[in-house]
């Protein structure tokens, strides 16, 4: 640091001189007091970077901070707990629901504007839970036709047994179709459909005040089995078809089987319903060695109401004896 300061002074010594020198008409300034003022100013500017670059941070502050709190959760629960569904060890689903039958208001009945009606389903609890009363029918979606549209069980239904569902319904008073989807919801925030996709339980009406130009065959639905199951007998196989024919209001529905490959005449017949529902008939197609083996062939049925021809459907098949 002194031979910084020496350096400076020299140059201030010689820069007066050289002032001298030339003449100048100013004052000369005194050189040993510009030397002390640099020198200080000097040192006070390095004085000040060591302060900067040796000044130690402060203490840290007495206050700890808040220790960290383990977060709190929900305990898992156990499956056992009173009320909650147990594990189902003998391989079968907790939920599961069956469909039955309809016992009122088959699809598309027909009911007349404004009136009121019951529907109700009949199913089976093919779950390993049962169902009580925390369970609730509840709209899922699709025309109300009531203010409520959540009813809570009446009993338990246990695993195996068969309930029927009811919901008390009244019909809009424009004319139209209107279709509800009901399921079953669980006091935990599931639902229980139908079947293994869980579909919704259907209600479905024709609201007319013309009950009798609106008449016909709300749907039908097909099964069939085969004997032999497999192979053929010297006779070949046979196979028997059902269909169930569901009526919208009171009349008569005829009705035919109409097959493809067509080799021979339709079989049918006439049936009289009193009032809307169901009804069943079978036919029987004789499949021989003779006939053609491996093509696909079909079986339906047809309505004939007045000169209304409806067909509903298909079911296919490919009749073989390997």
């Amino acid at each position: 640091m002194k031979l910084k300061i020496n350096v400076l002074i020299s140059i201030v010594a010689s820069v007066s001189m050289l002032l001298s020198a030339c003449g100048a008409a100013q004052a000369t300034p005194d050189a040993a007091a510009i030397a002390t003022a640099a020198a200080l100013t000097v040192e006070a500017r390095f004085t000040q970077q060591a302060a900067a670059a040796t000044q130690t941070p402060p203490p840290p502050s007495e206050t700890p901070l808040p220790a960290a709190t383990e977060t709190q959760g929900f305990p898992p629960t156990a499956t056992t707990e009173a009320g909650l569904p147990t594990p189902t060890p003998n391989g079968k689903p907790c939920y599961q629901m069956t469909f039955v039958a309809d016992v009122t208001i088959p699809d598309g009945m027909i009911v007349a504007p404004g009136s009121k009606f019951t529907k109700t389903w009949r199913v089976r609890n093919d779950g390993n839970c049962p169902w009580d009363q925390k369970y609730t029918m509840q709209l899922a979606q699709g025309d109300a036709m009531s203010t409520i549209t959540s009813i809570p069980l009446t009993k338990v239904v246990s695993p195996g047994d068969t309930v029927d569902l009811s919901i008390d319904l009244t019909a809009p008073t424009a004319e139209g179709t209107y279709t509800g989807y009901w399921h079953l919801a669980t006091p935990y925030g599931g639902y229980i459909g139908v079947g293994s996709y869980n579909q919704a339980l259907i209600v479905k009406i024709q609201a007319t005040s013309k009950p009798d130009l609106a008449f016909g065959a709300a749907s039908v639905t097909y099964d069939y089995t085969r004997q032999p199951q497999t192979g053929c007998t010297e006779k070949g196989a046979y196979y028997i078809f059902t269909a169930i024919i569901t009526a919208n209001g009171p009349g008569d529905i005829r009705y035919r089987w109409d097959k493809n490959p067509d080799d021979g005449q339709p079989e049918g017949g006439l049936l009289k319903f009193a009032a809307a529902g169901s009804k069943t008939v079978t036919w029987t197609w004789h499949m021989t060695t003779d006939h053609v083996q491996g093509i696909d062939r079909w079986v339906s049925i047809t309505t004939i109401i007045d000169s209304k021809i409806t067909n509903f459907g298909r079911v296919k098949f490919n009749f073989t004896c390997d």
